[in-house]
């Protein structure tokens, strides 16, 4: 279930990747990082663990030794990653192991040198590293580590012409290169490193002398010099995958966003390069308010499924749609070309993306009495006129209060709730301004309809800062009057407790209360649950709408935030069951309107599903609604077959539905 910080963003099979022992002047770095009281890990969600060393050694990382121990590049990378965490002491069986399957000699003799150097063996280390020589030849790898065992043994002569002989035969062998270019700077300060870089640069084939020898013009703010070198590298097309990292890692800390644009974007390729060079362009697109392309790289970067790594797409995610929402003004319309219609929802506006599982829900009894609800206009101050803009908090709650109630009068009362919202065809839901004039609705409602809702919302202030006026009229149907009205005020804080009270107001007033909800999981949300709680209900309308053809994709704002966001609630009130149906309400709304973006939430509704069915959740019963979102054919057709003769006829026609 947990992947480590090192195999997730290395984002390479290993097939090639040789490794050296830490040289002086990173070996610091790399202990600091081995030593720390935790490590870091990844579940399924992206979400960060830290778990104690000795947890991780016993419970993860020595059973998945074992699991891996007929798989060279996966236990190469297992020996790597326990090198880092400092569980040196472990590694020489499995080390010697890889020895005898691994078909790159100069991978599995390195690593097995490094573990024998790492536990004082250095004479075992220098004959498995001679044995490796003799078996690929002396590579800069093999070299580099076996001067490394001449310099713990003292015998600095050795070690020293034995470095120069690795960086002749690899220049560009990280370890080897930074060693011998330290050791230059120490003896001859800095003028014995650059000449040493750029004896290095010389050597054939030599590319990363010349990016250290840009980073310093770099950081001499000679930028024309840096670039030329930049250029020359990546017109060579020699360098490695963690190259352009580096590049456009030191172009961004010098303040240099516009050379990552124009000379790393052309050649960055997410498969084969580094992921951290994407994040270092996406920073430079946010710097340069590029936003196009910078969430054309996020779909990009999201694509790719790295966990450790989410938490920083999200966020830049969010840095562009502020970027948006800052840019977007209204745009006057004319209102006579609108084609304005109203929508009714007859269930909850989560029930809806589930292929119509009317059998996982308690139905009402047909002839119910109903209760609708309108959504809310704007308060103004009398000046208002027709605009299109981007949802903002005032729109989203305008329809989620009212959705929240009609939730509320179906599980909390005897009414059948229905609900009515005013959208452009093919633009959005429409915001009025004003109170709604009650007495012309009574003969748009049905005529079994007991009462109905409407109300106002207003908002003074920004953020945190917002104080909220609401107001609530109930209109009696068979009276044709407003029969009570409800207001109140709360700050932004108090925004939860406020809809509370109302809905108890409201619910007192039409009668038919219910002790117990009509689906017994249904708990009503807590104060502080209920703005969380509103938003989700807000961007669940939206996902309805675009899945329904109401409103464009293009309209989405925000589209992975809004599949996350119930995902997140799940992940965080785990004992609550609607969270968890919100989540796959979403993703059948994606399926259906052929969301892009889609197919990176496999692993994270596979883990879900895992664990509801683990924890017997009502949510077990969608499974194959998951199948279908991620074209997990198999799996369905096989539930489908495995259906008893005596299934329940609906759940058999859900299966149909859903299948097709």
């Amino acid at each position: 279930m947990f992947k480590r910080i090192f195999s997730a963003l290395s984002g390479k099979s290993g097939k090639t990747s040789v490794s050296t022992i830490a040289s002086p002047a990173e070996s610091k770095a790399s202990r600091s990082t081995g030593n720390r009281e935790l490590i870091s890990a990844y579940d399924a969600y992206g979400r960060e663990v830290k778990i104690a060393p000795k947890e991780w050694r016993d419970k993860i990382f020595l059973p998945n030794l074992q699991q891996k121990w007929n798989d060279a590049n996966e236990l190469y990378g297992l020996i790597l990653s326990g090198l880092n965490d400092g569980f040196a002491t472990d590694l020489r069986p499995a080390a010697e192991r890889l020895v005898e399957i691994d078909s790159i000699p100069e991978r599995s003799h390195s690593v097995l040198g490094i573990v024998l150097m790492k536990n004082g063996q250095l004479d075992a280390a220098e004959a498995t590293l001679r044995a490796g020589i003799a078996k690929a030849g002396a590579t800069g790898t093999l070299l580099t580590n076996l001067a490394k065992v001449f310099a713990e043994r003292g015998e600095q002569a050795q070690a020293d012409k034995t470095l120069w002989q690795a960086v002749q035969a690899d220049p560009n062998q990280r370890n080897g290169l930074g060693w011998w270019a330290v050791i230059q700077r120490e003896r001859d300060g800095e003028a014995g490193y650059l000449r040493a870089l750029s004896t290095a640069a010389a050597l054939p084939g030599s590319w990363l002398a010349q990016l250290w020898l840009a980073r310093h013009h770099l950081e001499h703010t000679n930028f024309v010099a840096a670039r030329a070198l930049y250029v020359q590298v990546l017109e060579g097309g020699l360098f490695d995958s963690d190259a352009l990292m580096m590049v456009s890692g030191d172009l961004g800390n010098n303040g240099q966003p516009s050379l990552i644009f124009e000379l790393i974007g052309p050649v960055f390729d997410e498969h084969k390069h580094h992921p951290m060079t994407g994040l270092n362009m996406l920073r430079a697109c946010q710097d340069l308010s590029k936003v196009d392309e910078g969430e054309a790289l996020l779909a990009r970067m999201y694509a790719l499924g790295i966990p450790p790594i989410k938490h920083h797409l999200d966020e830049f995610a969010q840095a562009f749609q502020e970027m948006r929402k800052q840019a977007a003004t209204g745009s006057p319309v004319d209102q006579r070309t609108l084609e304005i219609t109203t929508i009714t929802l007859d269930r909850p506006i989560w029930h809806y993306g589930l292929r119509d599982a009317e059998w996982l829900f308690t139905q009402k009894a047909g002839g119910s009495p109903e209760v609708g609800f309108f959504a809310f206009s704007k308060i103004t101050d009398g000046t208002q006129h027709a605009e299109s803009q981007r949802e903002d908090d005032l729109g989203r709650l305008s329809r989620a209060i009212p959705l929240y109630l009609a939730e509320a009068a179906h599980y909390w009362s005897d009414y059948a709730a229905r609900g009515y919202f005013l959208i452009v065809e093919g633009g959005g839901p429409v915001l009025a301004g004003g109170k709604s004039d009650g007495d012309a609705l009574f003969d748009i409602v049905p005529s079994g309809m007991e009462f109905f809702v409407t109300g106002e919302i207003g908002c003074t202030g920004e953020s945190a800062d917002g104080q909220w006026k609401i107001t609530l009229s109930l209109w009696n149907c068979r009276t044709r009057t407003e029969q009570a009205s409800e207001d109140g005020n709360a700050s932004q804080e108090d925004l939860g407790a406020l809809v509370l009270a109302l809905e108890a107001r409201l619910l007192n007033s039409i009668g038919l209360k219910r002790e117990q909800p009509l689906d017994t999981f249904y708990p009503r949300p807590t104060a502080d649950v209920i703005p969380v709680y509103l938003a989700e209900l807000g961007q669940a309308f939206m996902l309805t709408m675009v899945a329904d053809n109401h409103a464009p994709r293009s309209g989405l704002w925000g589209e992975r935030a809004m599949l996350d966001y119930p995902l997140n609630m799940a992940l965080r009130w785990p004992e609550s069951e609607v969270p968890k149906l919100m989540y796959i309400s979403g993703l059948g709304k994606a399926f259906d309107y052929r969301s892009q973006v889609l197919p990176e939430y496999k692993e994270r509704s596979l883990q879900l599903l895992r664990e509801v069915i683990q924890a017997n959740s009502v949510a077990t019963s969608l499974a194959p609604l998951i199948w279908k979102a991620f074209s997990m054919t198999s799996e369905l057709q096989a539930h489908m077959q495995n259906q008893s003769a005596n299934a329940h006829p609906a759940y058999k026609a859900w299966l149909e539905r859903v299948a097709s």
